[in-house]
């Protein structure tokens, strides 16, 4: 993804074009207060499981955040984390208990692995409602340039200008072409249904002939 001055909007005309710049530094914005918002709920997500500076990491592994805005999601959710959310520190589950005796250190690998194991989902689940979020901020900002450019492009075309200048993956990218499309259908009256025509009248009986059948006694 690159940065909204980066985004080319030559093509359009002067207002249209400030407009759409209005409207893709909004869209940056927007997107960054929900990275931070879905960071913090991450990091508290996983509280006792990985310190904080860990799961922020983890956060940028499982959520696609642009490479120019990591730095300013970090700071920012750093400062909405309380010290003690700050300071965290997860708990080790494979320290054996009461001496290291063979069948105490093969407990202890063992719980070690289900606890990676449950770790790893708890931060795809948390990574899917991140997800979500940012998808549900790129269909409302999408929107809004496809309002912007209504008088010099197509719908679809508006949609996926806002798409390709954020340059999100092809799953992401269908998500939000769908439910914005789904979103423009909700709020525009429907179109005049296209009348059908009637179907022909059937005859009573069928038409003679008017060229040699070829049956089985034409075979004969």
């Amino acid at each position: 993804m690159i940065a909204p001055s980066s985004i080319s909007t030559r093509r359009f005309p002067d207002p249209v074009r400030i407009e759409l710049q209005v409207a893709y530094a909004r869209a940056w914005e927007a997107l960054s207060a929900t990275h931070e918002a879905q960071a913090v709920a991450f990091v508290r997500h996983l509280r006792g499981r990985l310190g904080s500076d860990e799961a922020l990491h983890r956060y940028f592994r499982e959520v696609a955040v642009p490479m120019q805005m990591q730095e300013t999601v970090r700071a920012r959710a750093l400062l909405a984390l309380t010290p003690d959310e700050r300071s965290q520190e997860p708990s080790d589950p494979a320290e054996p208990a009461g001496g290291r005796a063979p069948y105490r250190v093969i407990e202890a690998l063992r719980r070690r692995a289900q606890y990676v194991e449950e770790t790893n989902l708890a931060c795809r689940l948390a990574a899917s409602v991140a997800d979500e979020a940012v998808s549900l901020n790129h269909v409302a900002m999408a929107l809004e340039v496809a309002d912007v450019l209504r008088n010099v492009l197509p719908v679809d075309e508006a949609l996926m200008h806002y798409i390709r200048a954020f340059e999100l993956g092809s799953v992401p990218a269908q998500l939000v072409f769908q439910r914005a499309l789904a979103r423009i259908a909700e709020l525009q009256p429907l179109l005049d249904e296209i009348p059908v025509a009637e179907p022909a009248p059937r005859l009573s009986r069928p038409l003679p002939r008017t060229e040699p059948g070829f049956g089985l006694r034409a075979i004969v």
